[in-house]
C-alpha cells in the first residue's frame, strides 16, 4: 500500500518558537519566558515523531527497506549532502528492524534555516508502524537542532488503525517520552511526555491531533530551563492541519487549548490556539490578562 502523501508532523515547515508581538508586554516577562520555553520543549521534540514517520512510511511502506541499504528521501530535512538513512536487521515481512538517520558533521540545514546534527535511531517491532500493536522507539544520539542538544527516548505504541482506502484512514498512537534539552549557555530542561497522537488522512486534508495520554493527567511535565517545575494539560484537542503547515513559516496548532501550571506558585497559563485559522498566533491568558503572541523561526525570546 503506497500512500501518495508526504507524512510530516511536528516542526515540518520550521521549528517555530512563539514570541511576543511587540517589545511592550502586557503579560509579565516571567510568564512569557515560561510560555516560550514550553513551546521550545514541545515543538522540537515532537518533530522526532514526524521524522520517524517520514522515514518509515517512504521506505518501509514502499517495500524498499533492506539491511544496510541507504534510502534517499525528498524531505528537505533529510536531503542534505552527507545525510544518510541506513536500515539494518529488517525482518523479511518488514515487521521489525532498525533505521538510523545520520546528519553530516557540519549539520543539515533545511529550507527554513534549521540545522540538525547527530543521529536518530528508530527501532520498530510488532508490525509496520501504523498497525495496531506495533511499537517504534526513537532514540537520540548526539542530536541537536539549532545548537539545542536533545537526549532521550520516545516510544509510540499503535493503539488503533482504521483503513477505508488509501484516501481515507486513521492511525492513533500512545506516546511516552523522556527528554533533556541543553542550550548553548548550559541551561537545561528535563521533562516527560504523555500524549495520544492521531493522524487522520483524507483526500482533502491531513489532520494531526494531540490529546492527553492514557497514563496520568498531564501531557507534559518537568522542569524548564529557568528552574521552574511545570505541568501541561491539554484541555481541548490540539489540531494541526497540513494545508496550514505547507504555507506557513512555522508549525502551530490551528485550534485547541491547553493549560500550563507552574507547580511552586500554582500560577496557570491558558493557551488558546483559535478556531481553525492559519494565523500563526495564539492567545496567552495569565491572571485574567490576555495577550496575543505570534510565532517566529528561532528561539531568541525563549
Amino acid at each position: 500500500m503506497n500512500w501518495p502523501i508526504r507524512l510530516l508532523f511536528f516542526a515540518i515547515a520550521a521549528i517555530a518558537i512563539p514570541s511576543c508581538a511587540s517589545k511592550t508586554s502586557i503579560v509579565s516577562n516571567e510568564s512569557l519566558q515560561t510560555a516560550n520555553n514550553d513551546a521550545v520543549l514541545e515543538i522540537i521534540t515532537d518533530e522526532m515523531d514526524d521524522l520517524a514517520s517520514a522515514v518509515l512510511n517512504s521506505s518501509i511502506e514502499s517495500g524498499s527497506a533492506s539491511g544496510g541499504r541507504t534510502e534517499a528521501l525528498t524531505d528537505d530535512r533529510l536531503t542534505c549532502t552527507g545525510t544518510t538513512i541506513v536500515f539494518s536487521n529488517v525482518s523479511t515481512d518488514n515487521s521489525s528492524g532498525t533505521a538510523t538517520i545520520t546528519f553530516p558533521e557540519a549539520g543539515c540545514k533545511d529550507i527554513k534555516g534549521n540545522v540538525r546534527k547527530g543521529s536518530i535511531l528508530i527501532m520498530w517491532t510488532g508490525g509496520k508502524w501504523y498497525k495496531k500493536g506495533a511499537t517504534h522507539t526513537i532514540t537520540l544520539n548526539n542530536y541537536n537542532i539549532n545548537d539545542i542538544a536533545i537526549i532521550g527516548k520516545r516510544v509510540l505504541a499503535c493503539d488503533s488503525f482504521t483503513y477505508v482506502s488509501s484516501k481515507s484512514l486513521a492511525v492513533r498512537w500512545n506516546l511516552a517520552a523522556s527528554h533533556t534539552l541543553t542550550w548553548p549557555d548550559a541551561s537545561t530542561a528535563t521533562f516527560k511526555v504523555n500524549k495520544k497522537r492521531k493522524w487522520d488522512h483524507s483526500a482533502a486534508e491531513e489532520i494531526y491531533t494531540h490529546t492527553n495520554g492514557p497514563n496520568g493527567d498531564f501531557a507534559l511535565s518537568g522542569t524548564n530551563r529557568y528552574g521552574k517545575e511545570f505541568n501541561v494539560s491539554i484541555v481541548t484537542p490540539l489540531y494541526y492541519a497540513w494545508s496550514c503547515i505547507k504555507i506557513s513559516k512555522n508549525f502551530m496548532p490551528i485550534s485547541g487549548t491547553k493549560v500550563l501550571t507552574v507547580v511552586a506558585t500554582g500560577k496557570t497559563l491558558a493557551i488558546n490556539y483559535g478556531t481553525g485559522i492559519c494565523d500563526n498566533s495564539y492567545v496567552l491568558t495569565v491572571d485574567g490578562i490576555r495577550q496575543t503572541l505570534h510565532a517566529k523561526n528561532n528561539s531568541s525570546d525563549d
